[in-house]
C-alpha cells in the first residue's frame, strides 16, 4: 500500500528526544534523510520558542511549528500566530494555587515567571535549560498582559482538586491537559495540538490526511486524532496508545524513526 505521509509533526520530550532530553544523531538522520525524499517534518510540543528554538536549529526545521501546545505557531524564529490566556482571568485560581503549595509557571513571549521554586522548578530549569523569573505573588504587576501558558507543578490528585474548585468558573476560557507525571498545562480553550495541526494543514496546503502526528502523552491526543495518522511511541500511556492508528515498539527517539521505516518507506518511498 503506498504511503500518502507528506508531513511528519512529531512531539518533543518524550517523543523525538531521549529520557535525557538529548535529540540522538540517528533520529536526526531519519529525518533529514526522510526529508531529502521530498517529506516535510515539524514539531508540536508544550515548549515555547524561547527554549524549542535550539531544537529546531538542530533538526534544521524551516517550515511553522507549534509550540506552547498549539497557542503559538512560529517559524524561523518568529511567532506568526499566539493565542493566550489573559493573566488577569485566571490570577485569582493561580494565587489559590500558591496557597496550597502548588508551583505556578508563567509563559510570558520572552520569559518564565514562578512565584516560588522548588526541585520540581529547577528540574524544569535543568530540563529546558533556562533559568525562571522570580515574581512576588503579592505583586499586582505579573496580572497584567497575557499568558502563553501555564504550568502547574505538584502531585496531580492536588491540581485536580483545585481545578474542581474552578473549572465552573474557568472551562470555557483555559484548556487543561496533563503532559508529564507532575505537570498539568493550561493554555486557552481556543486551542491544542490539533486544532494548532489544522491550521498548519491550511498553511501548507496539505491535506490532514496526509499528516502523521507522533506523540507520548495525553495533550498530544488531539492531533493524533486530527492526523491522517496517529502513532504512540511505546513510552506512551495506554489512553494515549487505545486512540492511536499505529503503537511503535521503540520508545522516545527510536520509535519516531520506527514510524518513518514501517509507515513512510515500509509502503513506498516519498516520490
Amino acid at each position: 500500500m503506498d504511503s500518502n505521509i507528506r508531513c511528519i509533526v512529531s512531539d518533543l520530550d518524550g517523543t523525538l528526544l531521549g529520557p535525557d532530553h538529548s535529540l540522538p544523531n540517528e533520529v536526526i538522520t531519519a529525518i533529514q534523510a526522510y526529508k531529502k525524499q521530498g517529506g516535510l517534518f515539524t514539531i508540536a510540543t508544550g515548549r515555547p520558542l524561547l527554549t524549542a528554538q535550539s531544537i529546531i536549529d538542530q533538526i534544521g526545521i524551516e517550515i511553522p511549528v507549534i509550540l506552547c501546545n498549539g497557542a503559538v505557531l512560529a517559524v524561523s524564529g518568529k511567532v506568526v500566530e499566539r493565542i493566550c490566556l489573559k493573566a488577569a482571568d485566571i490570577a485569582d485560581m493561580l494565587i489559590d494555587a500558591h496557597v496550597h503549595g502548588l508551583m505556578v509557571l508563567l509563559f510570558r513571549e520572552d520569559s518564565i515567571e514562578c512565584f516560588a521554586k522548588n526541585e520540581e522548578v529547577e528540574a524544569f530549569e535543568h530540563k529546558e535549560r533556562i533559568k525562571c523569573n522570580l515574581v512576588a505573588v503579592n505583586d499586582s504587576s505579573w496580572r497584567a498582559g497575557e499568558l502563553e501558558k501555564v504550568i502547574l507543578l505538584g502531585e496531580i490528585e492536588a491540581i485536580e482538586e483545585l481545578w474542581s474548585r474552578w473549572s465552573q468558573e474557568l472551562n470555557h476560557i483555559v484548556e487543561k491537559f496533563q503532559s508529564e507525571p507532575n505537570y498539568m498545562e493550561l493554555i486557552s480553550a481556543q486551542t491544542s495540538k490539533g486544532k494548532a495541526l489544522e491550521r498548519l494543514s491550511d498553511m501548507l496546503g496539505i491535506d490532514k490526511a496526509s499528516m502523521m502526528a507522533i506523540g507520548n502523552q495525553m495533550n498530544d491526543l488531539p492531533m493524533l486524532e486530527a492526523a491522517g495518522v496517529g502513532v504512540a511511541v511505546a513510552n506512551s500511556p495506554a489512553e494515549l496508545k487505545a486512540a492511536a492508528d499505529y503503537i511503535c515498539s521503540a520508545s522516545y527517539g527510536a520509535g519516531v524513526v520506527e514510524a518513518i521505516n514501517n509507515l513512510v518507506y515500509g509502503r513506498s518511498m516519498i516520490t
